[in-house]
């Protein structure tokens, strides 16, 4: 039977360790899911077109074409409104979230 001398054991004690610390397993970080912006279909439905006008309208028919049109147009105001009220809560949750990232980075080891 071969004998080892005690100092080849003791020398190789640490060079086993850092390969077995190889081998263990790290926790990895953990990295949030991205945040998604979705704005509903009705926020991103085009408005509607002007009403078309024919020849030969009327004055009561150029009122009326006026007044849908008119209304139209506010109903895609409001529409443009919450679209970019919803954008901007959007973009400060993805700055709050990327916010989180940095903190989560710069505590990492």
């Amino acid at each position: 039977m071969h004998h080892i001398p005690r100092f080849v054991v003791v020398g190789m004690f640490p060079l086993v360790a850092v390969a077995l610390t190889g081998c263990a397993t790290h926790p990895a970080a953990q990295v949030p899911a991205s945040l998604k912006c979705e704005p509903s279909a009705a926020l991103l439905a085009p408005c509607a077109a002007p009403v078309a006008l024919k020849a030969g309208l009327t004055y009561r028919e150029m009122l009326d074409a006026h007044l849908a049109d008119r209304q139209q147009l506010q109903r895609c105001a409001t529409q443009q409104d919450e679209l970019r009220r919803a954008v901007n809560a959007c973009n400060a949750r993805i700055d709050a979230h990327n916010a989180e990232l940095t903190k989560a980075a710069a505590r990492k080891p």
